[in-house]
């Protein structure tokens, strides 16, 4: 990638993807790259499980992919939920390659007692706790939990994203939701609440 460009630093994300048809393309790529790369990486890992080289590729498609579409955006809807619904299908598209990716709904089975005696919890051992949980959910319901508390998108958002009914996410989010809490509710359960609200 390019150096960034300060002035371009100063645009909005829809005003840059505008630019991806000009002179000012790579250097529009560049500010975009640097604004919101490791969040899409962190997005990847934690829809493929942890897998960390599968994911880098993941980014490097992705930001392709924003420039070979950047006629497909349209500059009146917010660009964050745009990318969000090129990586959501490209992590679709990565499910009927489960054993490519080592992604199988249901298969990392984690015994939290075991591993976790201590009633307290700090801040490093519960997001290790939260991954884990996270993975432990079905894909759809993985999905729409990480969109939500990871991404802090809305409903209506995630809704767009993953071209379901704001109904179903709330649905799944519910499920998702009540399925973390309960892996995390012997650890800490004031700071699970904190966290991740059932409403």
């Amino acid at each position: 990638m390019l150096r960034r460009n300060k002035k371009l630093s100063q645009l909005t994300d829809e005003a840059l993807m505008q630019l991806l048809s000009t002179r000012l393309c790579n250097l529009a790529l560049t500010e975009i790259h640097e604004r919101y790369s490791k969040k899409v990486l962190g997005f990847f890992i934690r829809m493929t499980k942890g897998n960390v080289e599968k994911s880098q590729d993941l980014v490097q498609d992705l930001f392709l992919r924003i420039l070979e579409k950047n006629h497909l955006f349209d500059p009146t809807k917010k660009f964050y939920t745009w990318m969000f619904t090129i990586a959501s299908n490209m992590v679709k598209s990565s499910y009927s390659e489960k054993n490519h990716l080592g992604i199988e709904e249901g298969s990392n089975e984690f015994n939290f007692h075991h591993h976790f005696s201590e009633n307290r919890l700090d801040k490093e051992v519960f997001h290790q706790l939260l991954s884990l949980a996270i993975e432990q959910l079905e894909n759809h319901h993985s999905m729409v939990f990480v969109l939500r508390y990871m991404e802090e998108l809305s409903i209506k958002e995630i809704a767009e994203i993953i071209e379901q009914p704001e109904g179903t996410v709330k649905s799944r989010l519910f499920y998702a939701t009540k399925k973390v809490t309960q892996k995390l509710n012997d650890f800490r359960p004031e700071q699970v609440g904190q966290h991740f609200k059932l409403n």
